[in-house]
């Protein structure tokens, strides 16, 4: 079962480091960063995989802009085996998200994986509603806000 921190509670435990600022990493730096990308913007790189999201705006700079603010306003969700993930909710619909090649949502949270790892960090976006009961494991509070 997954851990969840809210943002204040992640910064105030020390519990997420990024590597570097956000603003200056290069998101598609290296092969396997420019494959998430594309992924994760061009509709027919992805839409028949297993499972899929999409962002509606293509753009270097959005995708950056997603990064950016989910690196700064997100919560921290930790798995079992000790992956750190952030989840910040962008509060406006993002883009379809596939499975098996059929619509399935409209992404309207961004989860950043591997947030301290230059070289494997990138992110998509998933629905909201499957972190709204997800709670601080330091405050209890709200994870999503």
């Amino acid at each position: 079962m997954n851990t969840y921190y809210c943002h204040t509670c992640m910064s105030k435990l020390g519990l997420y480091s990024p590597s570097a600022e956000p603003v200056s990493l290069n998101l598609t730096g290296s092969k396997y960063l420019l494959r998430k990308f594309i992924k994760h913007t061009v509709p027919s790189s992805g839409s028949f995989k297993k499972q899929n999201s999409i962002y509606s705006d293509p753009t270097y700079e959005a995708y950056q802009n997603y990064y950016v603010s989910g690196s700064a306003s997100g919560s921290l969700e930790v798995q079992p085996n000790g992956q750190k993930n952030l989840i910040w909710y962008a509060g406006t619909p993002l883009g379809p998200s596939f499975k098996n090649g059929s619509f399935d949502f409209c992404g309207d949270a961004v989860k950043i994986v591997y947030p301290e790892n230059t070289g494997l960090l990138h992110h998509y976006h998933v629905d909201a509603t499957k972190y709204q009961t997800a709670v601080c494991a330091n405050c209890g509070g709200p994870v999503l806000i």
